[in-house]
């Protein structure tokens, strides 16, 4: 639901320091619908950024990634078999973002900032990539370890990992929107790039965010409380821009907003008991 009025007593906002904000929607965590709390997006006065405020702290972000079971993202398709409708969604996903990187992508060495379960990793192997990976999840990454091999470290993103320079590509697919501090994030990445080097990003825009408002707090995009940012083209032009980047394509594909609508009423309709947080597994 949306709450008009201005506030002044949440956190500067990430990318120009404001300090007054609009309440624009809020909602519940659809992956705990036992929880009885309500988390809120908010619009900076100053220069429009969406962001969830106040933020969750590192205790409510660890509850709020413990459900394995229901949030699809830690959902390992190449070990799933058969091909129910989420893994077909999943393999989906995967090939469009190969085919992303045969646009845009250089060289083979590739940095992937929160893999999930792996299926991009094998994915983006079988094309002939080199891929290693940072994931939050520790269980997730002693997994892909022990069952796939790839060097991948179980750790927030940082400085100490890797060597510098040594990457050709770093993807954040679907992460940077999770993260508390995106440009400390992106400046990391540019530590790992070699001149050239590039960085691709998924995200679900600000835009997005405030669409579907007859949905309510059952708009799949909002993800709360996971979904922390969410940026437009200038707001991500900017941020790019402060780590050291040019913002070079952003598009918005048609079937992603087409799947946001699906989604979206399918978790309305199913609202008394819902327990599956991202039907698409991207």
């Amino acid at each position: 639901m949306s709450v008009a009025g201005l506030k002044n007593v949440f956190e500067p906002c990430p990318l120009c320091n404001g300090s007054e904000w609009m309440v624009i929607r809020e909602g519940g965590d659809l992956c705990r619908p036992e929880l009885k709390r309500s988390f809120k997006l908010t619009r900076c006065s100053s220069c429009g950024h969406v962001t969830q405020n106040p933020k969750p702290d590192k205790e409510e972000l660890n509850a709020a990634y413990s459900v394995e079971s229901v949030y699809t993202a830690y959902r390992a398709a190449w070990r799933e078999p058969g091909w129910p409708i989420w893994k077909v969604l999943r393999t989906w996903t995967m090939r469009r973002r190969i085919s992303w990187l045969k646009r845009f992508g250089i060289g083979h060495q590739m940095l992937e900032v929160g893999c999930g379960a792996g299926d991009f990793m094998v994915a983006a192997r079988r094309t002939g990539w080199n891929v290693k990976a940072v994931e939050y999840n520790r269980q997730m990454a002693e997994m892909i370890v022990s069952e796939l091999g790839f060097d991948v470290r179980a750790s927030e993103l940082a400085l100490d990992l890797w060597d510098a320079a040594q990457f050709d590509v770093v993807a954040f697919w679907n992460v940077l929107e999770h993260v508390p501090d995106p440009l400390r994030d992106l400046s990391i990445a540019a530590h790992y790039l070699h001149s050239g080097g590039r960085v691709f990003l998924q995200i679900p825009t600000q835009q997005a965010a405030e669409h579907g408002m007859w949905f309510g707090q059952y708009w799949t995009i909002l993800d709360l409380p996971r979904h922390l940012n969410f940026y437009d083209e200038a707001a991500l032009f900017k941020l790019c821009g402060n780590a050291g980047f040019d913002l070079v394509v952003y598009e918005t594909p048609f079937i992603s907003s087409a799947w946001c609508y699906y989604m979206s009423s399918w978790k309305y309709a199913n609202s008394d008991g819902i327990r599956d947080c991202d039907g698409s597994g991207s």
